[in-house]
């Protein structure tokens, strides 16, 4: 039986940190008895933050990490799963997988414009990935997870300015083993995961394995298909060879494909709409957005194929490392919206398709461990290709009932309700079309020097000049009735969101000197701090979206990161408690920023973001059978300066011609201040095995999840559990868990509907209509796992 436990981040309050501190003290004084005791030790945590293989405690860099049975204890399925262990991490997600966001210390942004790169970068056993929706659905013998938290801009570069999320997946080995994995649970669920590992000669490995999913909707749909259910597998294949005792190669090979019913947004419609639904023949009966139950013409499907390898090669030079590796991804969506308009009637079809194809290649020299020089230099280069249409279908159709929705509009605008008018939004069969596509290279180069100054002190140094172009394209069109897009026709919907002739073509180049310089100070064998100053850097581009956008606002400026940070790391108490930790401050200067303004995003500059914040990592074993996660931390990030930021529903624009509010001076979205995570992991020697137990409670504060911080949307601070039961012994394991035990509503995002409020605007309704995504409800099940 292990004794390591996993890693969990968090965020505190000043109560919240009187808490931490009184049990701090509680923990230790219950340990008290047993300091010079004989008894468990936490285990040493391997990392690869630096690119080069450490412990985390000798890394100066604030990183969590789960591994091995870290990952089983929690019930690890993807990167939403890390989440909940590692509270400065949050995820969001909504009408498509592919839209998943990652914040790391509360920067991050919408995923739903395709072309508008994360701020979180995600590695997959080496690979830099282009979209963080392909880090979640059904993950494959995942090795560890390492989340390094804050820029990351030197070493990692590309998309690094608020931090890395680095996959690594279990390689090949030189023993015959396996791992098979059954589970059921509420709403159908049913998973099914295998890995084999089949050692071929003593100098050629094979692995091999599978994950696959399947569920029932979670949102009842009234009027339509219900949605937000999993189907999908992967699989992945890793082959290694030594070529020579210092000469290794791996291919890996993994395909993941997914056809589903994403979730569907509930909305909450104006009393304004409601009216209008029902002249135009429908009628709304249950209008909550809270209770995952929505009345839609809606028949939504996701479906995804996405493949991809890595090739890499390790050579051991005398006292050096040379590491070269080769990514390939290639992805193909499609999600077919049938019930875009969210109301009882089928008024239009959205066709998404979207299709990427990237090479990454990594080169690095890295001196062996163990003297007082180490160094490190490396070269990258990045090439994506990324296309948005499709030739064998048209992106927007109006559909059956655009008519009478369209008159019932009319009379909305023209002040008499009942009076069906003419269709201003178009007759069924009008279509729109565009085709998106962009180009992106990057390339850099980097270094990092170390050198130790004293016995107890080490100071290093990192460079990195980067450099990238981009060319992005917007070409629309439509075909509508005989009257076409002209006033007062020019309301209909395909004149709206792809206008004939508003098209786009721009290249553009941005380069950046970035770096960093850390200065780490042993105070004995097992304690050290350490302070970092380094800059950041994320290119510009374009938003790159369908819609009436001029070529004035497409283009986005560079953002540019500069980030403090004082940090320590710790062991106490005979190597039984781990206590690390960080402060820090980090200043985002125009920093890219993406709303939802009603049918299409934007994408602008919000010209200072200043994040300062705390962190505390905490393991503690409490005894032989009990260890404790205890994480806090406090955050407070902050739109020092944003003149052109959207505006809520009813508020007067600070800039009427572009209509743009000033949000200087408020708290992001989607930053709750104060984040923390205890998970309490219990066992007990049990027939031949161990039985065990695992609580992980999760405490988020207060925050606004809309991007334009509508106060409607404010939502109070949560706390949600997990629990999980279990035993094994060498050969098995079984375990029941519950998620959200408490069954409470967890609201993802809030954003405005993506009609109807238009439709509000067009009227001149006092209220708003918007949509929310919402958590998974209390899920449940029964694991059972064997090992060979």
């Amino acid at each position: 039986m292990k004794l390591s436990r996993p890693k969990v981040n968090a965020k505190t309050n000043p109560l919240q940190a009187r808490i931490s501190l009184r049990l701090g003290c509680l923990l230790a004084a219950a340990m008290s008895s047993n300091l010079h005791a004989q008894g468990p030790v936490l285990e040493e945590v391997i990392v690869t933050a630096q690119k080069r293989t450490e412990s985390m405690q000798d890394v100066p860099v604030a990183v969590s990490a789960l591994a091995g049975d870290d990952l089983l204890n929690t019930g690890f399925r993807d990167v939403g799963d890390v989440a909940a262990q590692v509270p400065s991490l949050i995820v969001t997600s909504n009408a498509s997988p592919l839209n998943t966001s990652f914040r790391i210390r509360r920067i991050g942004n919408e995923g739903n414009i395709p072309t508008f790169e994360p701020d979180t970068a995600l590695v997959i056993d080496g690979a830099f990935r282009s979209r963080s929706g392909l880090g979640l659905g059904d993950m494959v013998d995942v090795k560890s997870v390492e989340v390094l938290k804050g820029p990351q801009s030197t070493l990692y570069g590309k998309n690094a300015g608020a931090g890395v999320i680095s996959i690594t997946t279990q390689g090949p080995t030189n023993e015959f083993e396996g791992m098979l994995e059954a589970s059921a649970g509420s709403e159908t669920f049913r998973s099914l995961k295998a890995s084999v590992n089949i050692p071929i000669t003593d100098n050629f490995a094979t692995r091999f394995s599978y994950s696959g999913t399947e569920r029932d909707p979670l949102v009842e749909n009234l009027t339509g298909p219900d949605s937000d259910d999993q189907s999908g597998y992967a699989v992945r294949g890793q082959f290694r060879l030594d070529i020579t005792d210092s000469l290794t190669a791996k291919l890996i090979l993994g395909r993941m494909i997914r056809d589903m019913k994403p979730v569907t947004g509930d909305v909450q419609h104006s009393a304004a709409h409601i009216e209008i639904v029902a002249n135009a023949g429908a009628t709304i009966t249950n209008n909550r957005s809270d209770d995952r139950i929505v009345e839609q013409d809606d028949r939504t499907n996701f479906d995804m194929q996405s493949d991809d390898a890595v090739l890499s090669f390790e050579y051991q030079g005398d006292g050096y490392t040379f590491s070269a590796i080769t990514g390939l991804e290639d992805y193909d969506v499609k999600i077919n919206m049938e019930g875009v308009e969210q109301i009882p009637l089928d008024i239009v079809t959205f066709n998404d398709s979207q299709a990427g194809q990237s090479v990454s290649q990594e080169l690095r020299w890295a001196s062996d461990n163990g003297s007082d020089f180490n160094w490190l230099f490396g070269l990258f280069y990045y090439d994506n290709t990324f296309t948005r249409g499709a030739d064998d279908q048209h992106e927007f159709i109006l559909n059956e009932f655009i008519e009478e929705y369209g008159g019932a509009v009319a009379g909305g605008v023209a002040g008499v309700p009942g009076l069906l008018a003419a269709p201003i939004l178009g007759v069924e069969g009008d279509t729109g079309d565009f085709d998106v596509n962009q180009d992106t290279m990057s390339s850099g180069v980097f270094t990092q020097l170390g050198y130790r100054l004293t016995e107890q002190m080490d100071v290093a140094f990192g460079l990195r000049y980067s450099y990238e172009e981009k060319t992005g394209s917007v070409v629309q069109f439509n075909e509508t009735s005989a009257a076409g897009c002209v006033p007062p026709l020019d309301k209909n919907l395909v004149c709206t969101v792809s206008p004939n002739g508003n098209d786009f073509e721009q290249s553009d180049t941005w380069s950046a000197v970035t770096g960093n310089i850390n200065l780490s100070y042993a105070i004995n064998d097992d304690s050290m701090i350490y302070a970092t100053y380094s800059i950041g850097f994320k290119a510009g581009g374009y938003s790159l979206q369908f819609g009436g956008a001029s070529d004035e606002i497409r283009p986005f400026d560079q953002e540019d990161i500069t980030n403090l940070e004082f940090g320590w790391k710790t062991e106490l108490f005979d190597r039984r408690v781990r206590l690390n930790g960080a402060v820090f401050h980090a200043e985002y200067e125009e920093f890219q920023n993406a709303s939802f303004i009603g049918l299409v995003f934007a994408v602008n500059n919000a010209e200072m973001v200043v994040v300062d914040g705390i962190e505390v990592d905490s393991v503690w074993l409490l005894t032989e059978n009990l260890t404790a996660n205890v994480n806090l931390a406090y955050i407070e990030a902050t739109y020092d300066e944003y003149t052109g930021g959207q505006c809520y529903y009813g508020r007067e624009p600070d800039d009427a011609a572009l209509a743009q509010c000033d949000l200087s001076g408020n708290i992001l979205p989607f930053a709750p201040k104060g984040t923390g995570n205890i998970a309490l992991q219990w066992e007990q020697p049990l027939a031949d095995g161990d039985i065990y137990s695992r609580l992980d409670v999760r405490y988020t504060g207060a925050a606004n999840y809309s991007s334009d911080l509508d106060p409607r949307h404010a939502e109070n601070a949560l706390t949600t559990a997990n629990f999980r039961l279990g035993w094994r012994n060498a050969d098995f394991d079984v375990a029941t868990w519950v998620n959200n035990l408490n069954d409470d509503v967890v609201y993802v995002q809030h954003v405005a509907a993506n009609v109807a409020t238009a439709i509000d605007v067009a009227v001149g309704s006092p209220e708003g209509s918007y949509q929310s995504y919402i958590g998974a409800p209390r899920t449940y099940g029964l694991t059972f796992r064997a090992f060979f």
